[in-house]
C-alpha cells in the first residue's frame, strides 16, 4: 500500500453519485468504467441518496476537473454527482479485526 500523498496525489475528494436508471446492464457499465479510472481509489455500491460513493485521488483541482469533465459528464446515465474535498485524513485502517 502506497501514500497517495507520495505520489503527487494530494487531494482527496469523496464523491456521491446518482444514477438516471439502474438497469443491470448500465450499473455494470458505471462500475467497470469506474474500476478503469486511474483516479478512482475506491468506489463503493450504496444504499440511500446515493447509488455510489467514489474516493478520488488526483494532484490537484484542476485535474479533479478533469476528471469530472473524462468520467462523470460524459457518462450519460449519471443523473447527479456530489463532491467534497478532505481537509484531513482522521483515520485509515485497510484492516477488519477478527
Amino acid at each position: 500500500m502506497v501514500d497517495a500523498k507520495a505520489l503527487g496525489k494530494s487531494l482527496t475528494v469523496i464523491v456521491t453519485v446518482e444514477l438516471d436508471r439502474e438497469r443491470l446492464d448500465l450499473v455494470d457499465n458505471f462500475k467497470r468504467a469506474m474500476r478503469a479510472a486511474t483516479e478512482v481509489t475506491q468506489c463503493y455500491m450504496v444504499t440511500g441518496d446515493a447509488d455510489f460513493v467514489l474516493i478520488v485521488a488526483v494532484d490537484d483541482v484542476e485535474a479533479f476537473d478533469v476528471f469530472v469533465k473524462t468520467k462523470l459528464y460524459t457518462n450519460p446515465n449519471v443523473r447527479k454527482f456530489k463532491s467534497m474535498i478532505a481537509l484531513d485524513r482522521v483515520k485509515f485502517e485497510p484492516r477488519v479485526l477478527v
